[in-house]
């Protein structure tokens, strides 16, 4: 089951939203004309290296959907 998650702010050219939601923090909320944003980090891990792909995907009814996608691309060396 998923957690509601309450977002709040005040539109400025430097505005932050507060959100319990990490991704509201590197993601725009929802404007006319925006698609798609996607935040893609690498970490080094054990296993290799790790490739986290965050897509939001905004819909047409001023809302928006996030995946949040991990590959591990493992470690080649002998």
């Amino acid at each position: 089951m998923s957690k509601e998650f309450t977002t709040t702010a005040t539109f400025t050219k430097g505005a932050r939203v507060v959100s319990d939601y990490k991704h509201d923090m590197i993601f725009e909320q929802p404007r006319d004309g925006l698609v798609q944003q996607e935040f893609i980090s690498y970490e080094n891990v054990p296993a290799g290296m790790k490739r986290t792909t965050v897509t939001r995907k905004f819909t047409t009814n001023g809302g928006y959907d996030d995946v949040e996608a991990i590959t591990i691309l493992p470690n080649t060396r002998n």
